[in-house]
């Protein structure tokens, strides 16, 4: 078993990624054959700011509705070509993309592009997406 493969167990067994998760990661592995250096965590300067992460939380408002989400994808997954939407449910993708709109950021996630991420990286770290929808609070953001 190669190390990247390890690498992906081990984040299952700390907590750090769910088996779905995981599952998506190897894939991408597989898909992209990346290697060692490009899954060590990369430190970039995002304006002011430096980051390794990109974070995707959303949270509930209603004890119905008590599933909380949680997503940590290091940046240089995302640079690999780690498809970060297919790790967002549907509603969640529209309303991220609502929120880039009215920012003033005409991107839709579902067509990102490896030419785009290094711009969606950079305006990340400058600000930060939240949402508050009905049922739930969402917030984008890299650190």
């Amino acid at each position: 078993m190669n190390e990247e493969r390890m690498k992906v167990l081990n984040m299952i067994t700390e907590g750090k990624i769910t088996a779905e998760e995981a599952e998506r990661l190897l894939e991408a592995l597989d898909k992209n054959n990346i290697s060692q250096d490009t899954l060590q965590p990369q430190q970039i300067k995002t304006g002011n700011k430096t980051g390794q992460y990109l974070y995707v939380d959303v949270t509930p408002k209603t004890d119905k509705n008590s599933e909380k989400v949680h997503v940590k994808v290091p940046l240089a997954l995302v640079r690999a070509g780690v498809n970060i939407v297919s790790l967002l449910p549907k509603d969640i993708q529209k309303s991220v993309d609502g929120a880039l709109n009215e920012k003033g950021i005409g991107f839709d996630l579902s067509s990102l592009k490896p030419e785009n991420i290094e711009q969606l990286i950079e305006v990340l770290g400058e600000m930060e997406v939240n949402i508050d929808a009905d049922d739930y609070m969402v917030r984008v953001y890299c650190a």
